[in-house]
C-alpha cells in the first residue's frame, strides 16, 4: 500500500496529512518536509526498517537508499568520533584526568549510550576502565626506569596525597605494590 504525505493547509506548516493510495508492486511513501523535519523524517524511517529515496528540488538521488546503507554509514562516523575519543584521551599523556564519558559524550555529539556500545565493541572493554588500564601500564613502565612510586602516582594523574590510591589501584590491576613490582625487576632498586 502507497501511503502519501502532504502538508496539512492548516495553520501548522509542520502537520502532515495521510492519504492510502492503491496498492502497487513496491511500497513507497512520499513525504514533503521541510529541512527542520527532514531528519527526524528520515530517523524514523529508518527505525521501521523501510527503505527510501530523498528527491530534493524535483532532483532524484542516484540510488535508492536503504537502511544498511544509512546505518553503516553512521557507524562509519560514529566510528570516526569513537576513535578521535580514544586517541584525544587514551593515548600519551595520563598526567590530566579526563572528563566524564557524559561531558566527552557532549563535546563531541554522540550518545553516551552508543558512545559505550561502540567504544566497547572496537577496543574490547569499557572507556574508564581501559583508561585505568593505560594508565597503570604507564605506570609500570615509570616504576621500571627507577621513579618512586609517589613521583609516578603524581606523574600519571593522582595528586601528592592521594599516592596511597594509586598504590591501591596498581596491586589491584597488577597483585603486586608498586615497591614489589620494582623489586621484580631490579633486585635492589636503583633510583635515577
Amino acid at each position: 500500500m502507497n501511503i502519501a504525505l502532504q502538508p496539512s493547509t492548516s495553520k501548522e506548516g509542520s502537520m502532515l496529512e495521510k492519504s492510502v493510495l492503491p496498492q502497487t508492486e513496491s511500497t513507497k511513501i512520499m513525504i514533503v518536509l521541510n529541512v527542520k523535519d527532514f531528519q527526524e523524517c528520515c530517523l524514523e524511517l529508518v527505525r521501521q526498517q523501510i527503505a527510501f529515496e530523498v528527491k530534493y528540488n524535483g532532483y532524484s538521488s542516484p540510488k535508492t537508499v536503504t537502511n544498511r546503507d544509512l546505518a553503516s554509514v553512521s557507524n562509519d562516523n560514529y566510528l570516526v568520533i569513537v576513535k578521535k575519543i580514544h586517541d584525544e584521551y587514551l593515548q600519551g599523556d595520563f598526567s590530566n584526568v579526563p572528563p566524564s564519558e557524559k561531558e566527552i559524550t557532549k563535546i563531541h555529539g554522540i550518545k553516551p549510550a552508543l558512545f559505550k556500545t561502540l567504544f566497547k565493541k572496537v577496543y574490547g572493554q569499557p572507556f574508564y576502565q581501559l583508561y585505568t588500564t593505560k594508565r597503570l601500564e604507564q605506570a609500570a613502565s615509570l616504576l621500571k626506569k627507577g621513579y618512586k612510586a609517589n613521583e609516578v602516582a603524581v606523574m600519571i594523574g593522582y595528586s601528592a596525597s592521594s599516592a596511597i590510591k594509586f598504590n591501591k589501584m596498581f596491586q589491584k590491576h597488577f597483585h603486586v605494590t608498586p615497591k614489589k613490582y620494582q623489586l621484580q625487576f631490579y633486585g635492589k632498586i636503583n633510583r635515577r
